[in-house]
């Protein structure tokens, strides 16, 4: 039976040639072409609303000056890229028939739409060798900016920064009406496991579109499968792209060892971007606003998926993500408190998070590199606007679940996600030092350190496996974190 194959540059980064891109040298020439790689996005996001406008429409929509001089070439540009999304449409189509819809495939025949729709997603999401040139001269920007101003975002929020769990609870009325229904495409089999996506109606009001994930099982699945549900960093494409790090380092090699694991495209990434934007876009156009927006309904979703992940009969559910996605974690695990208790997950594993985003969005590397930073000061907004938006921007200011049910890991020379801000979270939260896995990297070389280093995913899964157990003796998966929570308060 045929099967999707475990990537090239994968391998490569397991190699012994992989340690090169955990060094320094290597995070400086990775973060010094984030520009232009954004910038290539920006410019197929405005191709995709453009396309038969011309080369003058075009650069409108992509926030860029006029630049008559250029009209020929960017004419040969959209010309090409026009054949490469017909190519995507065609296969996305044939893909959603085949994972979807009611025709009759076989696995074998479910792996080749699979691999011909990666290869034209991958295609049309990243054409760096057909809009490359118009980075050059900073002709497209990396972000079309929309930054509210201040007193707008005030008005707008009121309620909200006077009670957070609007933006990241749940009214008793949603709950009592039942979650969103979870919907489960059919399967295809990937590299020792078997993988299919899920899809529901995201409870959140401020973004309002379908929410979406892959799924990664064992090939012998059975019910009471121990899951992790893992959010990627910004701009994520998830499976629209030939490699998608999280997949590799993370969810197949623990389906393989026998749990579920689920990466969810975070709110306008993946296959949730917004037409017109990347991915991740919105939250960085509109930040801070975009910011706590993805934040909140990422933490509503979260809740919905590890409901489903109970229903599936998880003994145990585990939240963690990596950069973006540690900052989500970290807001379930400081907001899941009130929440119904099939909702709650049992484990928060972070990598490279933010302990403060308000501090973040003036001292990131991130932010200057794509100019965040100067946008929101064109808008007003100063550190002390930053610091009153901080109750629905940062991490509340003690976790919800019980410290020791918290495991992280950082780099120690990360500025993207300022190491010291994730230290000091940590020390206020109480968590134990034996929980806390500190590397000696940046944050870029965190990431690939991840997929090359087995050390964190054992720790996690370790502990994943003695909640699930102790959960089978209580008969309760909650039962014991309730437990415990009250023990930690006392």
């Amino acid at each position: 039976m045929d099967s999707l194959d475990t990537p090239r540059r994968h391998r490569l980064l397991g190699s012994r040639l992989g340690g090169l891109f955990e060094t320094q040298t290597y995070e400086t020439v990775a973060l010094r072409r984030l520009r232009r790689r954004y910038a290539v996005r920006r410019a197929r996001a405005a191709a995709d609303v453009s396309l038969g406008s011309g080369p003058a429409a075009f650069l409108r929509a992509a926030d860029a000056p006029p630049a008559p001089h250029l009209h020929e070439r960017i004419e040969a540009a959209l010309a090409r890229f026009a054949d490469i999304r017909e190519r995507h449409e065609d296969a996305a189509d044939r893909w959603e028939a085949a994972f979807w819809g009611d025709e009759e495939t076989t696995p074998d025949e479910r792996v080749a739409r699979e691999r011909e729709r990666r290869a034209a997603d991958d295609a049309h999401a990243v054409p760096d060798d057909v809009f490359g040139f118009l980075d050059r001269d900073h002709l497209v920007p990396p972000v079309a900016f929309d930054v509210p101003t201040p007193d707008d975002a005030r008005e707008r929020w009121a309620h909200e920064l006077a009670e957070p769990e609007r933006l990241y609870g749940f009214a008793d009325s949603t709950v009592n009406e039942s979650l969103p229904r979870v919907s489960r495409s059919k399967t295809v089999h990937g590299p020792e496991t078997v993988e299919y996506r899920v899809r529901f109606d995201t409870p959140s009001l401020h973004v309002g579109d379908t929410a979406t994930a892959r799924v990664y099982e064992p090939e012998s699945a059975t019910d009471d499968l121990p899951t992790l549900v893992f959010f990627s960093g910004l701009g994520s494409l998830g499976d629209r792209t030939a490699y998608w790090l999280e997949e590799e380092a993370v969810a197949r090699p623990l389906a393989r060892e026998g749990y579920r694991v689920v990466l969810p495209d975070a709110p306008w990434h993946g296959r949730r971007e917004p037409l017109g934007a990347h991915a991740g876009e919105p939250y960085l156009a509109r930040a801070p606003v975009g910011h706590f927006e993805l934040y909140g309904a990422a933490a509503q979703e979260t809740g919905v998926l590890v409901d489903w992940a109970r229903t599936e009969g998880a003994p145990a559910v585990a939240v963690g993500g990596l950069s973006l996605g540690a900052i989500v974690s970290l807001h379930v695990a400081g907001r899941c408190g009130d929440w119904p208790s099939s909702m709650r997950p049992d484990l928060v594993a972070p990598v490279s998070g933010v302990g403060s985003v308000a501090q973040a969005l003036t001292g990131s590397r991130l932010v200057s590199i794509l100019g965040v930073d100067d946008a929101l000061t064109a808008a007003g907004w100063t550190g002390d606007d930053l610091n009153e938006f901080a109750p629905l921007l940062n991490p509340p200011a003690k976790p919800a679940l019980p410290p020791e049910r918290i495991l992280a890991c950082y780099g120690s020379r990360d500025d993207v996600a300022p190491a010291e801000g994730m230290a000091s979270l940590l020390r206020r939260w109480d968590v134990p030092r034996r929980n806390v896995m500190v590397w000696d990297r940046g944050h870029v070389g965190t990431a690939t350190r991840l997929a090359r280093d087995d050390g964190f995913r054992n720790v996690l899964t370790d502990e994943l496996d003695r909640l699930a157990a102790d959960a089978g003796g209580n008969g309760d998966g909650n039962e014991g974190a309730d437990e415990d929570a009250a023990a930690s308060t006392e």
